[in-house]
Protein backbone atom coordinates (compact mmCIF):
# COMPACT_ATOMS: atom_id res chain seq x y z
CA UNK A 1 0.00 0.00 0.00
CA UNK A 2 1.34 3.49 -0.91
CA UNK A 3 1.97 6.14 1.98
CA UNK A 4 -0.22 8.97 1.84
CA UNK A 5 2.99 11.31 0.00
CA UNK A 6 3.17 8.73 -2.79
CA UNK A 7 -0.67 9.12 -3.48
CA UNK A 8 -0.36 12.83 -3.33
CA UNK A 9 2.55 12.87 -5.59
CA UNK A 10 0.34 10.64 -8.10
CA UNK A 11 -2.64 12.35 -7.69
CA UNK A 12 -0.67 15.08 -9.23
CA UNK A 13 -0.98 17.32 -5.61
CA UNK A 14 2.35 17.89 -4.88
CA UNK A 15 5.56 17.82 -6.43
CA UNK A 16 8.69 15.46 -5.42
CA UNK A 17 10.27 18.70 -4.38
CA UNK A 18 7.58 19.21 -1.84
CA UNK A 19 8.16 16.04 -0.28
CA UNK A 20 11.47 16.05 0.09
CA UNK A 21 11.29 19.58 1.40
CA UNK A 22 8.82 18.22 4.53
CA UNK A 23 10.85 15.11 4.59
CA UNK A 24 14.27 17.02 5.36
CA UNK A 25 14.88 17.74 8.72
CA UNK A 26 14.11 21.72 10.24
CA UNK A 27 16.81 23.84 11.50
CA UNK A 28 20.01 22.81 12.69
CA UNK A 29 18.88 19.98 14.89
CA UNK A 30 19.86 21.97 17.65
CA UNK A 31 15.93 21.51 19.14
CA UNK A 32 16.27 17.72 18.66
CA UNK A 33 19.17 17.18 20.66
CA UNK A 34 18.13 19.10 23.60
CA UNK A 35 15.01 16.47 23.70
CA UNK A 36 17.47 13.32 23.05
CA UNK A 37 19.70 14.56 26.05
CA UNK A 38 16.61 14.76 28.02
CA UNK A 39 14.87 11.34 27.14
CA UNK A 40 16.69 8.75 25.95
CA UNK A 41 14.06 5.46 24.61
CA UNK A 42 14.53 2.35 25.93
CA UNK A 43 13.09 -0.07 27.89
CA UNK A 44 9.53 -0.59 25.91
CA UNK A 45 9.96 3.17 24.45
CA UNK A 46 9.04 4.75 27.67
CA UNK A 47 10.68 7.75 28.13
CA UNK A 48 13.91 7.98 30.83
CA UNK A 49 15.78 11.12 32.09
CA UNK A 50 19.15 11.46 30.76
CA UNK A 51 20.82 11.46 34.25
CA UNK A 52 24.35 11.36 33.09
CA UNK A 53 24.24 13.94 31.11
CA UNK A 54 22.07 16.43 32.87
CA UNK A 55 24.79 16.14 35.94
CA UNK A 56 27.00 18.56 34.17
CA UNK A 57 24.26 20.97 33.37
CA UNK A 58 23.66 24.58 35.14
CA UNK A 59 20.59 23.66 37.93
CA UNK A 60 18.63 26.05 35.49
CA UNK A 61 19.06 23.78 32.76
CA UNK A 62 18.61 20.65 35.54
CA UNK A 63 14.87 21.97 36.44
CA UNK A 64 13.95 22.97 32.69
CA UNK A 65 14.87 19.12 31.68
CA UNK A 66 13.34 17.48 34.66
CA UNK A 67 10.19 19.70 33.97
CA UNK A 68 9.55 18.76 30.31
CA UNK A 69 10.38 15.28 31.58
CA UNK A 70 7.69 15.53 34.06
CA UNK A 71 4.86 17.04 31.83
CA UNK A 72 5.60 14.00 28.94
CA UNK A 73 5.47 11.09 31.63
CA UNK A 74 2.90 11.98 34.25
CA UNK A 75 0.28 10.02 34.27
CA UNK A 76 -2.14 12.30 37.43
CA UNK A 77 -3.81 15.48 35.15
CA UNK A 78 -3.67 18.41 36.66
CA UNK A 79 -5.58 20.29 34.30
CA UNK A 80 -8.58 18.02 34.97
CA UNK A 81 -10.83 18.17 38.04
CA UNK A 82 -11.18 15.02 40.27
CA UNK A 83 -14.02 12.86 40.09
CA UNK A 84 -16.33 11.34 43.04
CA UNK A 85 -13.99 8.18 43.31
CA UNK A 86 -10.79 10.34 43.40
CA UNK A 87 -9.09 10.24 47.11
CA UNK A 88 -7.04 12.38 48.83
CA UNK A 89 -3.04 11.37 49.33
CA UNK A 90 -1.05 12.29 52.04
CA UNK A 91 2.77 12.23 51.80
CA UNK A 92 5.31 13.79 53.34
CA UNK A 93 7.61 16.62 52.10
CA UNK A 94 11.10 17.72 51.57
CA UNK A 95 10.65 19.72 54.61
CA UNK A 96 9.09 17.18 57.04
CA UNK A 97 5.12 18.76 56.09
CA UNK A 98 2.38 17.10 55.18
CA UNK A 99 1.58 17.51 50.94
CA UNK A 100 -1.40 16.04 49.73
CA UNK A 101 -3.20 15.23 46.20
CA UNK A 102 -6.12 13.97 44.86
CA UNK A 103 -5.91 10.69 42.67
CA UNK A 104 -8.09 8.77 41.38
CA UNK A 105 -8.61 5.39 42.34
CA UNK A 106 -6.90 3.89 39.42
CA UNK A 107 -3.64 6.05 40.24
CA UNK A 108 -3.66 5.49 44.00
CA UNK A 109 -3.58 1.90 43.11
CA UNK A 110 -0.21 2.45 41.37
CA UNK A 111 1.16 4.44 44.10
CA UNK A 112 0.88 1.97 46.56
CA UNK A 113 1.62 -1.02 44.74
CA UNK A 114 4.46 0.45 43.63
CA UNK A 115 4.19 0.80 39.66
CA UNK A 116 4.18 4.88 40.12
CA UNK A 117 5.92 7.12 42.19
CA UNK A 118 5.18 10.55 43.45
CA UNK A 119 8.08 13.02 42.69
CA UNK A 120 8.47 16.99 43.17
CA UNK A 121 9.73 18.79 40.42
CA UNK A 122 10.77 22.64 39.52
CA UNK A 123 7.15 23.37 37.88
CA UNK A 124 6.76 26.69 36.02
CA UNK A 125 4.93 28.16 39.08
CA UNK A 126 7.05 27.06 41.48
CA UNK A 127 8.07 23.26 42.98
CA UNK A 128 5.29 20.81 42.04
CA UNK A 129 4.12 17.24 42.80
CA UNK A 130 3.45 14.51 39.93
CA UNK A 131 2.55 10.96 39.38
CA UNK A 132 4.93 9.25 37.10
CA UNK A 133 6.11 5.55 36.47
CA UNK A 134 7.72 4.41 38.44
CA UNK A 135 11.27 3.98 36.18
CA UNK A 136 10.38 7.96 36.12
CA UNK A 137 10.78 8.45 39.89
CA UNK A 138 13.92 5.99 39.98
CA UNK A 139 15.41 8.36 37.07
CA UNK A 140 14.24 11.63 38.82
CA UNK A 141 16.12 10.06 42.13
CA UNK A 142 19.15 9.60 40.77
CA UNK A 143 19.55 13.20 40.05
CA UNK A 144 17.70 15.04 42.98
CA UNK A 145 17.23 12.39 45.52
CA UNK A 146 15.31 14.94 47.36
CA UNK A 147 12.66 15.03 45.08
CA UNK A 148 11.29 11.52 45.14
CA UNK A 149 8.35 11.83 47.81
CA UNK A 150 6.83 7.86 47.41
CA UNK A 151 8.17 4.83 45.98
CA UNK A 152 6.77 1.27 47.47
CA UNK A 153 9.94 -0.22 48.23
CA UNK A 154 12.29 2.46 47.32
CA UNK A 155 15.33 3.38 50.47
CA UNK A 156 15.42 6.99 49.51
CA UNK A 157 11.66 7.79 48.99
CA UNK A 158 10.35 10.08 51.39
CA UNK A 159 13.72 11.88 53.04
CA UNK A 160 13.75 14.95 54.34
CA UNK A 161 16.19 17.69 54.05
CA UNK A 162 17.68 16.82 57.52
CA UNK A 163 18.15 13.48 57.25
CA UNK A 164 19.84 14.18 54.07
CA UNK A 165 22.37 16.29 55.82
CA UNK A 166 22.73 14.29 58.71
CA UNK A 167 26.47 13.22 58.28
CA UNK A 168 27.20 15.59 55.51
CA UNK A 169 29.97 18.00 54.70
CA UNK A 170 29.82 21.11 56.98
CA UNK A 171 28.77 23.28 53.71
CA UNK A 172 25.39 21.46 54.40
CA UNK A 173 24.56 23.11 57.53
CA UNK A 174 22.12 25.89 56.76
CA UNK A 175 21.31 24.94 53.66
CA UNK A 176 20.14 21.95 53.08
CA UNK A 177 18.21 22.20 49.64
CA UNK A 178 22.17 22.53 48.57
CA UNK A 179 22.85 18.79 49.92
CA UNK A 180 20.54 17.15 47.45
CA UNK A 181 19.17 19.54 44.86
CA UNK A 182 15.83 20.14 46.82
CA UNK A 183 14.77 24.28 45.62
CA UNK A 184 13.47 26.37 48.55
CA UNK A 185 10.06 26.90 49.83
CA UNK A 186 7.09 26.80 47.88
CA UNK A 187 5.86 23.13 47.68
CA UNK A 188 2.43 22.52 45.47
Amino acid sequence: MLDLKSKLAAAGLVTKEDIERVDKPKGGGKHRGARERASSKGNGGAPRLAVASLRSQSKGAQYDAVRRFVERVRLDDPARPPTEQAQTFHFSTAKGQIGRLVLEPELLAAVREGRAGLVAYMSNHGLAHAVVPAAAANDLFELFPLWLRVLKGHAGAGRTEAEACEGATPACEGEAPACEGEAPAGEG
